[in-house]
């Protein structure tokens, strides 16, 4: 990686390293092989939600807007799979749990049009000895889904920056805090927080929990963006190998199978808003004790192995619909609020960032 001259102007700035810029920064390169592009990063490159993200991928959707970006997702998932032989993906089964009253909503949430299946007696039993003392309530159901994927984000994005700076003219600039963009000329000007200038001639700024802060901070608000704290469990106890997922849908959590790390990951939807990235975070008691009654509800016999885990945050957008738009700024584009998705929808919010910068569609 070579030195950056703050005299130089790249043709494309990439502000914010995590998987949606990564994968912005890799689908401009495929676009236009010869393009300068300028990797911006904070801190170090990759950190943040991406690198504490669990890495589900449930092609899933709220409405028919998140719906077309989980789908659009999934397609380019399938091609980067066939570009970058040791993609960190991999397929596993997915139960749910959820009320009867909303399995046909579940069903409308599927993004390729398939539907849930019940789960019958014999699969419920063999399911116990996977979560020991499997409960569902009265007024629910277990269903089951087609397979689905599970990432990991961070050997994703690192894989695709490494791409992107094998090539000539591309370089990255760590440690550099973007507080503001200003145009100059035909020119953009990356001001960063010890007052020093890098400049391209485009940007885009995906910059995952500090959507509040530095250079689209005013735009994020404006449309309603927050941060919120999100915290996912460790449950101490191996999964048995070709483990399945289980998403209790009606409290917004799951459990998800680690095998690699021999335990399991159950994230939780903290009640703790405005939690900055740069804030003091930990996992406080009231989330301890959402974890507990979870289980203790559904999953009794994971109780006793639940211990520490992951706490970080991330932006939050209205019916968490991610963000992709122009700003004040001519020539800057942001893609903002990943909503705890951001890793199963950056194929997509990735290709929309660069159409919309260049008017064109970026990945083949």
């Amino acid at each position: 990686m070579r030195e950056i001259s703050t005299a130089e102007s790249h043709d494309l700035a990439v502000v914010g390293t995590g998987v949606i810029g990564a994968l912005t920064a890799y689908y401009a390169c495929r676009r236009e092989p010869g393009l300068r592009i300028l990797l911006v990063s904070h801190g170090s490159r990759g950190h943040g939600a991406t690198a504490l993200s669990a890495g589900f991928d449930t092609p899933t959707g709220r409405d028919a807007a998140q719906r077309e970006l989980a789908l659009r997702s999934t397609t380019l998932f399938a091609k980067l799979a066939g570009e970058l032989p040791g993609l960190p993906r991999r397929d596993l089964p997915v139960h749910w749990i959820v009320a009867r009253s909303g399995a046909t909503a579940l069903d409308a949430t599927l993004a390729d049009g398939s539907r849930t299946t019940p789960v019958d007696a014999d699969r419920h039993q063999a399911l116990s000895r996977v979560f020991p003392g499997l409960r569902v309530g009265g007024d629910q159901v277990l269903l089951s889904t087609a397979p689905m994927a599970v990432g990991g984000p961070r050997a994703l994005a690192d894989l695709l920056l490494d791409q992107v700076l094998d090539r000539p003219g591309n370089t990255l600039a760590e440690g550099f805090r973007v507080t503001g963009i200003r145009r100059d000329g035909r020119r953009l000007e990356l001001v960063g927080a010890d007052g020093s200038v890098l400049t391209a001639f485009r940007t885009v700024v995906a910059p995952g929990p500090w959507a509040l802060e530095g250079p689209v901070a005013d735009a994020a608000q404006a449309r309603g963006a927050r941060v919120k704290k999100v915290v996912a469990f460790h449950v101490l106890t191996p999964p048995p190998p070709g483990a399945p997922a289980l998403v209790f849908e009606d409290e917004d959590a799951f459990l998800l199978p680690d095998e690699a790390g021999g335990r399991w990951i159950l994230s939780i939807t903290s009640p703790d808003w405005d939690r900055g990235p740069d804030g003091p975070l930990a996992i406080g008691p009231h989330d301890r004790a959402l974890a507990l009654a979870l289980l203790d509800r559904h999953v009794p016999g994971f109780v006793p192995h639940l211990t520490g885990g992951r706490v970080f945050s991330d932006c939050f957008t209205p019916g968490h619909l991610p963000i992709v738009d122009t700003t004040d700024v001519p020539g800057v584009v942001m893609a903002i609020g990943g909503s705890g998705s951001g890793y199963r929808l950056a194929p997509a919010l990735a290709e929309q960032a660069l159409t919309l910068l260049y008017g064109r569609t970026t990945a083949p």
